[in-house]
């Protein structure tokens, strides 16, 4: 089988609500849909969604380095070789970030090797190292008399396990996550991310401190991402385990972190990693240092959520993931792609990945022609 073509469509997605973090504020999502065509009439589809204040990816870099480097040196190629093609990104192209583009390119040959093999994503990854993902909703910078609403809704329909955007002043912090536990009640889980809002060592340590009565299970990101020596102090400081996110691009960031002693959890996600393949290593590298991963996303379609839940199921070494599909309270207002699923099991709502081949999602057509943007100037 060889590589014949490689296309990219831009695409915003819009939210059902605005989402407020520490580091941005969006309303809609950034969608590059990439679609690979074979000799053989396959097709693969992969999704980047470029986080500007996290790579330094856009849209449009997404669009052009695909359309001039990546797509091109990947013509030509069997996409079984996954590999090499990474290798020569990374040592003939000299590709400086540009991850967003890199993973979505890539996740579209992984979604060809399953279709080709008739198996799923997960099955090229490890297999089943757990049967469904509990399912998570997130919470940005709402007020706490909303989020104790939203919470109490998402409880009705099985939700469990909570992750609370926090980052900003610790009182307003504070008032959040205790609307969300009272709210939640004491039987679910609370997660909290930063997003480097904290910044500094010694605020991010009183700030967690202010959020350990409420039960927290982790702290996200609480320092600024080059700063491994305050991450590593605020570990030291606290009970809380802490996961960085930010600070943990691909599998040399991971090393780093783990040798200076700097959290507990490294976040995997594709955008950052700029694939499955360096999302492996970094959880070799994780699992080598008695370091467990969390599988997180960046808030993608079903295209990009269904290749994090398959990776998520199949890393018996990730204690922690954020498996909230599109379709919840939120969410997209209009998915592209349709086969993630969720359903209840002894009261606790569930995310089923799909069993079909690759990634195991099927393209809304009219979704994705009645959400493409042209390129302004």
């Amino acid at each position: 089988m060889k590589i014949t073509a490689v296309h990219v469509e831009t695409l915003q997605l819009e939210y059902g609500e605005p989402f407020v973090i520490a580091s941005s504020a969006l309303a809609a999502g950034p969608c590059d849909l990439i679609r690979v065509e074979t000799d053989e009439d396959l097709v693969g589809y992969g999704e980047a969604c470029p986080a500007y204040e996290f790579t330094g990816d856009t849209l449009w870099t997404v669009q052009d380095v695909i359309g001039e480097y990546l797509g091109p040196s990947v013509i030509g190629l069997d996409p079984f070789d996954i590999e090499a093609v990474v290798n020569c990104w990374e040592r003939r192209l000299f590709t400086v970030g540009n991850e967003a583009a890199r993973a979505g390119l890539e996740m579209a040959l992984w979604d060809l090797q399953g279709k080709a093999l008739g198996r799923p994503l997960r099955d090229l990854l490890g297999g089943r190292a757990r049967d469904a993902l509990t399912e998570v909703i997130a919470f940005g910078w709402d007020e706490p008399g909303k989020l104790a609403a939203d919470t109490r809704k998402a409880r009705d329909v099985g939700i469990s396990v909570f992750k609370v955007k926090v980052g900003d002043a610790p009182e307003r912090d504070e008032q959040r996550v205790a609307a969300v536990r009272e709210a939640a009640g004491p039987g679910a889980r609370i997660t909290v991310d930063a997003n480097q809002g904290w910044w500094d060592a010694k605020t991010a340590v009183a700030a967690i401190r202010r959020l350990e009565p409420y039960r927290i299970e982790l702290a996200e990101q609480p320092v600024r991402l080059g700063d491994l020596e305050a991450a590593r102090w605020v570990r030291q400081c606290v009970d809380v385990p802490i996961a960085l996110d930010e600070s943990v691009r691909g599998p040399r960031e991971a090393l780093a972190a783990v040798k200076a002693g700097a959290c507990d959890i490294i976040v995997v996600k594709l955008m950052k990693t700029g694939g499955l393949l360096n999302a492996l290593k970094v959880n070799a590298v994780a699992e080598a240092a008695g370091v467990t991963v969390m599988v997180g996303n960046m808030g993608e379609s079903s295209v990009g959520l269904a290749a994090h839940f398959h990776l998520y199921q199949a890393l018996a070494n990730a204690t922690h993931g954020d498996a909230d599909p599109p379709f919840r309270c939120n969410g997209l207002k209009r998915d592209i792609a349709e086969g993630l699923r969720t359903e209840l099991r002894d009261g606790v709502s569930v995310v089923l990945v799909p069993d079909g081949p690759g990634l195991g999602v099927q393209l809304d057509e009219e979704a994705v022609a009645a959400q493409r943007v042209a390129r302004p100037w």
